[in-house]
């Protein structure tokens, strides 16, 4: 026989009698006023992350910008004379000097100066000898450059054709690639290692605007006297280059020649480039992201 046990009957749950408490005005109002704090905050955050990340792309831009051109440089010169009146002729230096029109003949070094460099060689490998030139052009584009920086360092390379080595100043050169924003400019005298640069125009974003750029950036005087070009021997030695030396002349000749030892050797490129004024900036400080690139190239011939 099956028993059946009684069960004990729970008791249904009971409501809460009268009102249930919520928050009250001043309650919500602290909480208001804490998620303002920790929102405005993290906005803040956000927004200086922000614009710190745009101020270093900037400074990556320059620097890529840059280094591609440097690299360029440095290639060039390496090729600077090749191929040379040695490989066709078994004669010494000055016999060389009646072949510079050949347009198969690289002259090597033709025209160096602070400002603007010239020279002849194969730098792409396609057995014609090129013309080409470096030069740094002021705000307005004049060269030599005499107004006011940023100033663009510009680069022209054309086949050489005969008769192009009495004139090379006047030959219809094609500017094809460039770098913007560089303001060291300097054409030191004497041998010195720097000096004479362009003023760097505008005014710093801090101050109320009443600081130039020439008095915050430059206040290191190598930033914009610091000359883009510079040649040095094979000890080291800076070769004054101010005035300009021109292969056309007998003085110029022996000190673009590789083959004289207190000649030309090497070159070195330097660019001093700033951020621009409107964009990639620091938003906290105004100071506007500074790259400073160096490249040497040593001809090979």
């Amino acid at each position: 026989m099956k028993r059946i046990h009684n069960q004990a009957t729970l008791p249904a749950p009971r409501l809460p009698f009268g009102p249930v408490r919520g928050f009250s005005l001043l309650e919500l109002m602290v909480a208001s006023a804490v998620l303002l704090v920790v929102v405005g905050v993290a906005v803040r955050y956000i927004a200086m992350v922000t614009q710190r990340s745009k101020a270093e792309q900037t400074k990556v831009d320059l620097v890529q910008e840059g280094r591609e051109f440097i690299d360029e440089f440095q290639r060039d010169i390496h090729q600077v004379g090749y191929p040379g009146c040695s490989m066709f002729n078994n004669v010494g230096f000055a016999g060389c000097f009646g072949r510079q029109n050949d347009p198969n003949v690289a002259a090597g070094l033709v025209y160096v100066s602070n400002t603007r460099i010239i020279f002849e060689g194969d730098v792409d490998g396609d057995g014609a000898v090129d013309s080409v030139q470096y030069q740094i052009v002021d705000s307005n584009g004049a060269w030599p450059p005499a107004g006011n920086c940023p100033c663009t360092i510009q680069r022209s390379q054309v086949p050489k054709l005969a008769g192009w080595f009495t004139t090379p100043l006047l030959q219809p050169w094609i500017f094809s690639q460039e770098v913007n924003n560089v303001v060291n400019s300097g054409v030191p005298v004497g041998g010195a290692a720097y000096g004479g640069g362009l003023p760097i125009s505008g005014n710093v974003l801090f101050g109320g605007g009443a600081i130039t750029n020439d008095a915050y950036y430059a206040a290191v005087t190598t930033f914009k006297d610091y000359p883009v070009f510079t040649a040095y021997d094979q000890n080291g030695f800076i070769i004054p280059i101010n005035p300009a030396v021109d292969y056309t002349t007998a003085p110029g000749q022996q000190i673009l020649s590789g083959n004289n030892p207190n000649g030309i050797k090497s070159i070195r490129i330097t660019l001093n480039l700033l951020g621009s004024a409107t964009s990639g900036y620091d938003t906290q400080n105004g100071v506007r992201p500074v790259v400073t690139l160096v490249g040497d190239g040593r001809r090979n011939n």
